[in-house]
């Protein structure tokens, strides 16, 4: 589905001379102008200065232009940054490659304007770091040949090619050595020999030797022809094309691929700006072309890459592809191979009585004709390995067969071109598992429709500067009316708790006094299965809310490796006693089992969803102990973030939860917090450890639509907020302090952590800057997913590690920090942490992506929490503007974050101080499904719904649930009494 771009005609400024200087580099829209001036430059730092010298202006004369098309950009922004990103390549072209005289050729009179993909293979698969492109390209070719999607291994391809090629190391192969292994000896399937996408290895490139299957199989697979085609001759190619052939094209990899979003996302390859990094030849498969007066040279190729399906996530021709204009070809060609005729068949089957006849094609190089027992044994695996191929394709295209059998009847698209190259013939169109696909976060291609297709952008960046997510009205429109049903069961459970909330009040009873803990009551939740060492660690903090609540501690002691049910089952009398019979006798733990939903959960101690009653059984502040998710298959010792998210509607909840880069626990972590919070507690003068003011801190950086709106429609509203004499922040002795834009760098937030020279936190402290957001690949991710990205990164170009502000860097000041009793507040993606699989879009083309290995929690938030702070607030997920917008486009709607800010101010403990954010999701929750409602009668009686306003509600709802507090949900700012 093409996207729906901004046409440069609808910016003013831009005269018609300079929309024709842009002409060479493909930018035909707004979109394209302004992510081409903000991606990295490696002479000129950045596309903003290589723009004005392609366009022959100054970089002043340029600056007003981008920032005049900034209002036409999308209104719905993104809260997360861009890393660069090392993709393989792998293309070596021998010293003698002389071009082909395309005189020799000749000239074809009637091709096709348009060739669609040759055929519809599955999503491409990424190469990683290895230099593998070329095999990658040669065995797509084939896939197309063979009319046949099954994976072939680029493993064994790259390993026989290394073998002759003569190249040392993991610099990649040359093609035509390459092409002539396909020719010869074939490939194997990737379920053979699987590829590994790491580690690069000079000493062993191939990662072989291959198992003895894989050169038994190898021969059923080859390619029957292939030619050199001249490398820059754009006829020859479309001629292949036209007549079927794949074609294996190369070209130089410049730094637009990777760092712009014209490259990395949209899949459109062009001639470099001025000062661009060139990285190194790489091999692509050709598949089609279309004529198009405004690619440069009048069209492109429908070209395959092979770094997965999150590059180029928004290509029209699916994800994974990139198309490549005509002129860049004849300008820029590097090598062109096309391919003729599959040879799929079987092992010779040797006669009972005669000695084995050497085969036609050996299993490699150096092989000898079968003729010992070994080899016969050899020769029959090999036939027993093909009978099972062909098995298994049989039962393939049987399915196949059937898929199309049932849906004879149903509509089809008429002109193939419209066909997606990425959606497999004949796939199911039934649900598909989230294993199955990894990637960045999920950036879903957008329809080309409607003038109310408006794109919507969460707070976010991936390490190489473009947003983590890109959505249109129409999309989300759709996905809301078709997909809320098939949630996953979890979600669908808290959509109607957020239903049920609407109809009832939040909070407890109206007996019980909210703020007094011996009324309230508190509680640890804790998996069955996790170790008892957690609740041992906290220990010091169960204690100490036992004597607030009015109660002695009671007897416990602790035994290694002992689970948390098996220790409260000897501490209640094998489980007779429960905290409703017995309170204030027994320790306040309450059990979570693997798979329990709130309900399940509540009614096992005969509670229901709704205002809390805690003499009943279930205390109103519940602080969840451990893991948001499994760290492994069969790991069933976890809370998920599901779990928080619903039992949030109407409980207080925290969550303490302290992990490595494994995701183990750092059990001295746990001690940590739970001894200094009771310290502080404790303390008399506890009021006079903390400087009785709002930190407001935001990124504003240039050319960057999200920070501006974050700093502008939130962080100011909430300074003028504490500005008013009216307001509570002024009434309860508060200042504030506003440092946005340049001031807000990385030294400055440090400057602040450190206590600002009087060795006092703040109480309050806000931050609004970008979160930055790893792609699954990077080893990084655990470590700094959700960091800060600072003033620091000028808004164009990639983030550099400078740049921003992790957990391991508030590690890395030791004793300096000065946090003591602040709350905080974490205005960014993956701010408080990540789930394992994308929880924003359920598209059921795509799949659920993989974006983390695990559930986790941020490391910054974890290490605010060691170095003294009572609690940090923030997003899993991305966190998006519809946080301070209204749905139906208001602006600068910061009431809810002023009403928390208020509440702790006053004192109040922060798991009621965030009711207001509880009763925007369920308010968001029912007006979706009341809007939901009304288009079914909309469309009932031939009208045309409002794509605009559902998309809004649906993409509100999911933003409001994310919201999370990491810390005890009974602390609170040292500032009021109890009641």
């Amino acid at each position: 589905m093409p996207l729906s771009l901004t046409s440069l005609d609808q910016l003013t400024l831009l005269d018609a001379s300079l929309r024709a200087k842009l002409e060479p580099y493909w930018i035909t829209s707004v979109e394209e102008l302004v992510t081409t001036a903000r991606a990295s430059n490696q002479r000129y730092g950045s596309g903003l200065v290589a723009l004005a010298l392609a366009l022959g202006i100054g970089e002043a004369t340029l600056r007003p232009l981008i920032e005049a098309a900034l209002p036409l950009m999308p209104p719905g922004l993104s809260f997360d940054v861009p890393v660069q990103q090392e993709h393989g390549a792998g293309l070596v072209l021998p010293d003698d490659d002389d071009d082909l005289d395309a005189v020799s050729f000749s000239v074809p009179t009637n091709l096709p304007s348009v060739v669609p993909p040759l055929f519809a293979l599955p999503p491409p698969v990424d190469q990683g770091v290895r230099n593998t492109c070329v095999a990658f390209a040669l065995n797509a070719a084939l896939q197309v040949l063979s009319q046949d999607p099954t994976a072939l291994s680029a493993q064994f391809l790259y390993w026989a090619a290394k073998a002759v090629d003569g190249l040392p190391g993991d610099v990649g192969t040359d093609p035509f050595k390459a092409a002539l292994i396909l020719q010869s000896t074939g490939v194997c399937r990737e379920l053979t020999w699987p590829y590994q996408s790491a580690p690069r290895d000079d000493q062993n490139p191939g990662h072989g030797p291959p198992p003895p299957e894989a050169h038994a199989e190898a021969p059923q697979r080859r390619v029957r022809l292939f030619h050199k085609l001249p490398k820059t001759s754009v006829v020859q190619l479309k001629t292949a094309l036209a007549a079927g052939q794949p074609v294996l094209i190369g070209l130089t990899i410049w730094e637009h691929w990777s760092d712009s979003w014209q490259g990395s996302r949209l899949g459109r390859l062009r001639l470099a700006l001025p000062g661009e990094a060139r990285r190194s030849g790489h091999a692509l498969c050709a598949l089609g072309y279309r004529d198009d007066p405004l690619a440069p040279g009048g069209g492109y190729f429908i070209v395959r890459n092979s770094w997965g399906d999150s590059w180029a996530s928004e290509n029209s021709d699916g994800p994974g592809y990139c198309h490549v204009p005509y002129r860049l070809i004849a300008e820029n060609g590097l090598a062109s191979i096309a391919l003729e005729g599959a040879l799929i068949q079987a092992a010779p089957v040797p006669e009972p009585s005669v000695a084995p006849a050497a085969p036609t094609t050996s299993f490699h190089q150096g092989a000898s004709p079968p003729s010992s027992a070994p080899d016969q044994l050899a020769t029959l695996y090999a036939e027993a390995t093909d009978l099972k191929a062909r098995l298994d394709a049989f039962v393939v295209r049987l399915g196949s067969l059937l898929h199309a059998e049932a849906a004879a009847g149903s509509p089809q698209p008429s002109d193939p071109s419209t066909r997606r190259a990425s959606d497999p013939v004949g796939a199911s169109s039934g649900e598909q598992s989230p294993d199955s696909a990894i990637g960045m976060p999920l950036l879903l291609l957008t329809p080309s429709e409607a003038p109310d297709s408006e794109e919507l952008y969460p707070n976010g960046l991936s390490p190489d500067g473009r947003p983590l997510l890109r959505l249109s009205t129409a999309v989300a429109a759709d996905l809301a009316r078709n997909k809320i049903a098939a949630d996953p069961r979890p979600l669908a459970d808290l959509h109607r708790t957020k239903l049920d909330a609407q109809e009832q009040h939040l909070g407890t009873v109206v007996d019980v006094d909210i703020q007094s803990l011996p009324q309230a009551h508190w509680a640890v939740v804790i998996n069955a299965n996790e170790d008892a060492a957690l609740l041992k660690a906290i220990w010091p903090l169960i204690a100490h809310r036992m004597r607030q609540m009015g109660h002695a501690p009671p007897s416990v002691d602790f035994r290694a490796g002992e689970t948390a049910a098996a220790w409260l089952l000897r501490h209640t009398d094998n489980g007779r006693q429960t905290l409703k019979d017995a309170w204030g006798l027994l320790p306040p733990v309450l059990i979570y089992r693997h798979d329990d939903t709130v309900r399940t959960w509540l009614n096992r101690y005969g509670v229901a969803p709704g205002p809390v009653d805690p003499g009943r059984g279930v205390p109103f502040y519940l602080l969840l102990l451990g893991h948001p998710g499994p760290r492994q298959a069969n790991d069933t010792a976890f809370i998920p973030f599901l779990f928080q998210y619903q039992l949030d509607i109407f409980w207080g909840v925290g969550r303490l939860c302290f992990t490595d880069a494994n995701g183990l626990h750092r059990l001295a972590d746990y001690t940590t917090y739970a001894e200094r919070l009771v310290a502080f507690e404790q303390r008399q003068d506890a009021a006079t450890l903390v400087r009785k003011e709002a930190l407001y801190v935001a990124t504003r950086h240039p050319l960057d639509p999200a920070t501006i709106r974050s700093a502008d429609e939130l962080i100011q509203p909430l300074a003028a907020w504490s500005s008013d004499p009216t307001r509570t922040p002024l009434k309860y002795g508060f200042a504030h302090r506003l440092i946005v834009g340049e001031q807000a760098t990385r030294a400055q937030f440090e400057t602040l952590l450190r206590g600002n020279g009087d060795g006092k936190a703040p109480a309050i402290l806000f931050t609004a800057t970008h979160g930055l957001g790893l792609p699954l690949n990077d080893d990084r991710l655990v470590a700094a997913q959700g960091a800060l990205v600072w003033q620091d990164w000028d808004g164009v170009g990639n983030v550099k590690r400078e740049h921003w502000f992790a957990g391991e860097d508030l590690a890395a000041l030791g004793a300096a920090p000065h946090l003591e009793g602040t709350m905080a507040l974490l205005f960014a993606c993956y701010g408080l942490g990540c789930p394992a699989y994308d929880e924003f879009i359920f598209d059921a083309q795509r799949r659920r992506p993989r974006i983390a290995p695990f559930p986790l929690l941020a490391q910054l938030p974890q290490q605010l929490l060691r170095n003294g702070a009572l609690g940090v607030l923030g997003h899993v997920e991305r966190a998006w503007t519809f946080s301070f917008t209204g749905v139906e486009g208001a602006r600068a709607q910061s009431q809810a974050f002023e009403d928390l800010l208020g509440r702790l101010m006053r004192g109040w403990r922060v798991g009621h101080a965030t009711d207001q954010f509880n009763v925007n999701q369920a308010e968001r929750a029912a007006a979706l499904v009341q809007e939901l409602e009304n288009t079914e009668f909309i469309l009932a009686n031939g009208g045309t719904p409002d794509n605009r306003l559902i998309a809004r509600l649906w993409m509100a709802r999911n933003d409001a649930r994310n919201y999370l507090f990491l810390g005890d949900p009974a602390a609170r700012l040292p500032f009021a009494e109890e009641s």
